[in-house]
């Protein structure tokens, strides 16, 4: 693993997190690229954490055995540290995403985007003209559709990319990170990204940067979103800042 060759892993709230700053991080994921192997990165948020907290066997395999894990939660932090925990550096799977694209990607890399519609396409190729790209977008709850899983993780293997894009929820992307992990012929790096290609591209307004640095980003995407993101973060945001408060006083 390059893991080690930019910071050790930390463990925090029972999962590996790797603690370093967005330029080594980029780095990090720009080395993965090229690797002969699959390597996947994670991002785990409150909501993340909430279902970590079921103690998932699954789950918690597949956060064990990514190449990278970045806490991607002002909040978790904060709470974190108003309790007396040391959390690792924050580093949001958003401001990771729009970096590789500004800092890592070029026109002719090859990259594979699994999730979103054909305009959020055109779009990341018209802001960062990008000449290839392969797209795929499974159904909404492909996870239960065992051969709609499979032969998206073998879109995934044959597009041969640099940098795939998950971009269809969690836990579905990560889930989908750990098949290709298991096939033949699969390489570069899968980034479990979330919304943050919406983001990337305008699709979805993303809280002003002083909403972020206040941990607040959370409620302007309910106050944007809130049919959709309610439970998200009012119940398993709540629940993942609960499991912080277990960890620090067990």
């Amino acid at each position: 693993m390059h893991t080690a060759e930019v910071a050790t892993r930390e463990d925090f709230l029972g999962l590996p997190f790797v603690s370093i700053d967005m330029a080594q991080a980029v780095a990090a994921v720009r080395r993965a690229s090229q690797d002969a192997e699959w390597r996947y990165v994670v991002t785990p948020n409150a909501a993340h954490l909430a279902r970590f907290s079921e103690a998932d066997p699954a789950l918690q395999s597949i956060y064990e055995n990514a190449h990278l894990c970045f806490l991607d939660s002002r909040v978790i932090s904060l709470a974190a540290r108003l309790i007396g925990l040391r959390p690792p550096q924050v580093i949001p799977g958003a401001d990771l995403v729009e970096h590789l694209f500004r800092h890592a990607i070029t026109p002719m890399t090859p990259i594979c985007l699994v999730g979103g519609g054909d305009a959020v396409v055109n779009q990341i190729k018209k802001c960062f003209n990008i000449n290839k790209i392969c797209h795929i977008n499974p159904s909404m709850g492909f996870l239960k559709n065992q051969e709609e899983f499979e032969q998206t993780a073998a879109f995934i293997v044959a597009s041969r990319a640099d940098y795939t894009f998950l971009v269809v929820g969690s836990p579905q992307q990560e889930f989908l990170a750990a098949r290709v992990a298991a096939m033949r012929d699969a390489r570069g790096v899968g980034i479990c990204a979330g919304a943050s290609i919406d983001f990337l591209t305008g699709v979805k307004r993303r809280a002003p940067l002083f909403l972020q640095r206040m941990a607040l980003e959370w409620a302007f995407r309910l106050c944007m979103e809130p049919r959709r993101l309610a439970y998200r973060y009012i119940v398993e945001g709540t629940r993942g800042l609960l499991f912080v408060l277990r960890k620090r006083f067990r």
